[in-house]
């Protein structure tokens, strides 16, 4: 049942990634609501949910977009935001909070380089500093609204 209702939503926040993608850009840099999603799923259900919910939107985005050149790449960073992120599940009380907040935020901090790193690689090679704003653009735009959905629902509050 928890699967389904996950699936569910998986569906949702697509549409929402899929019809608010334009409406956030700043250029060619947008929030990515999925890994918003993975990392709230992984710090309340766990590894497994968090590396299935992470393989699902990943390959939901990748057939989405057509013709993708890394086609399987988003699945693998995704499952593994997850898998990482699920970590967290039930250690907030152990850790803390500072280190707490410290994980997630290099957990997806480290999700967006990786990817960054694979399909902007040309960026990298030519401009490095086109590179840099491309990562932490992505990275940081993402972060500030999962600051503002921490205000609503606290990631520590899942754990």
């Amino acid at each position: 049942m928890i699967l389904i209702n996950n699936i569910v939503l998986v569906f949702i926040v697509f549409l929402i990634q899929a019809w608010t993608a334009d409406f956030f850009s700043i250029g060619t840099i947008s929030p990515d609501f999925c890994i918003i999603y993975i990392l709230y799923i992984s710090v309340k259900e766990g590894r497994l949910m968090g590396t299935l919910v992470g393989f699902i939107f990943g390959i939901i985005l990748d057939l989405s977009s057509g013709t993708n050149q890394f086609f399987g790449l988003t699945p693998l960073i995704y499952s593994a935001t997850g898998y990482a992120s699920g970590f967290l599940d039930g250690k907030y009380e152990r850790l803390n909070k500072h280190y707490f907040t410290l994980i997630w935020v290099l957990i997806i901090l480290l999700q967006f380089l990786i990817f960054s790193l694979i399909y902007y690689q040309s960026y990298l090679i030519q401009d490095p500093f086109a590179f840099l704003v491309k990562w932490l653009g992505t990275s940081l735009y993402t972060l500030s609204f999962l600051g503002i959905f921490q205000i609503i629902i606290p990631i520590h509050k899942l754990s």
